[in-house]
């Protein structure tokens, strides 16, 4: 399987204890470790690096229920405008199958999946009406239950995890509110205050789940930009997407192997070069322009899960993307593509989560 390359150099042979374990052993253990971790694992050693690449360690995950990939549509009409009504759907064996999920309470609320639970924050039904609610959703029994409400209601939040924390910064309509951003311990249960944001409230209005890199938390705002936000100190940073006459660009970020991605219309899949400061296009690939609108993208095994919608065939299309890293240069090849869902025409990609 071909994927990023991090660059790590001097990495040392694991203790003899683990190399004498068998390999089914290993990978059994690695299998019950979070994903959110492998980064951390493949700097460790070659043989951690080797493995947790390795297409038994997917198919051990699989096996053990730990593969989860989820895509939820929400109904969509173009005369009302959106219902309160979700459809949950599972990646298997490369086919979207549909799950009894129930619907969030809240519409536009950010979603983001700690191990099996699916946290839903904040959102508004009206443009008037915020919410400070939280939902659970169990993916393994399907149902959701409330929790603790957050210390302050957001909308167009962003929501990203560091340390088994979430953190929510922005999505506040009050400038003067001292509460700018919180921390939601997933152990413990609880919400208490994190570092305030250091950056002008106008740039905090977020779109789509922010993934984390480097203990920092990457968000896209309603303006096309990416917020970077450190939780430890409240510092921010603002990247500046490519822009021209198309200024489609897709509301996910998604970090693999250390690397941002985000997809532009006109320039196709994008990743960012944070040594150099500047996005370059991923080589080798032909996504075509398609509307970033209808466009959803996440993190799967190592590599990118690339869904659009084809709202004149009412089908979901998906693209299994490897991505390999040589120099300032990243290589994408498709390891499948297909059809995946037929759906109406009035269904619209709402999240698309896997199991960290």
């Amino acid at each position: 399987m071909s994927t990023i390359s991090t660059g790590a150099s001097n990495t040392n042979e694991p203790p003899s204890f683990f190399s004498s374990l068998p390999n089914d052993l290993v990978l059994n253990v690695l299998a019950c470790v979070p994903r959110r971790y492998y980064p951390i694992l493949t700097c460790v050693s070659k043989k951690f690096r080797s493995l947790v690449r390795s297409s038994e360690l997917h198919e051990t995950r699989s096996r053990l229920g730990k593969n989860s990939f989820y895509v939820c549509f929400r109904e969509y009409d173009e005369d009302d405008g959106p219902s309160s009504t979700y459809h949950w759907f599972s990646l298997i064996e490369n086919r979207l199958v549909s799950v009894p999920f129930p619907s969030q309470p809240d519409p536009y609320s950010a979603a983001l999946m700690v191990g099996p639970e699916i946290y839903f924050v904040g959102g508004h039904i009206s443009h008037v009406s915020i919410s400070s609610s939280m939902w659970i959703l169990d993916s393994r029994s399907g149902k959701l239950r409330e929790g603790p409400n957050t210390l302050v209601a957001r909308r167009f939040t962003g929501a990203g995890l560091v340390d088994d924390k979430i953190y929510l910064f922005g999505g506040h309509d009050k400038e003067d509110e001292e509460i700018q951003a919180e921390v939601f311990d997933t152990k413990t249960q609880t919400w208490d205050v994190a570092p305030n944001p250091k950056m002008k409230r106008e740039w905090l209005r977020m779109s789509g789940i922010s993934p984390s890199l480097d203990r920092k938390i990457y968000a896209r705002n309603v303006t096309g930009q990416v917020i970077v936000y450190d939780p430890r100190d409240g510092t921010c940073e603002k990247i500046d997407v490519p822009n021209n006459d198309d200024g489609h660009c897709s509301k996910d970020v998604v970090v693999i192997e250390n690397v941002l991605y985000i997809f532009k219309s006109s320039f196709g899949l994008m990743w960012y070069d944070s040594k150099e400061k500047v996005w370059r296009v991923v080589n080798g690939l032909k996504l075509g322009k398609r509307s970033a609108s209808k466009v959803a993208m996440a993190e799967y095994n190592g590599k990118l899960a690339f869904l659009w919608h084809d709202r004149m065939k009412k089908e979901i299309w998906c693209v299994m993307i490897t991505l390999e890293r040589s120099g300032v240069e990243i290589t994408g090849k498709v390891e499948w593509f297909g059809r995946v869902l037929s759906v109406p025409d009035d269904y619209r990609i709402m999240h698309c989560l896997n199991e960290g």
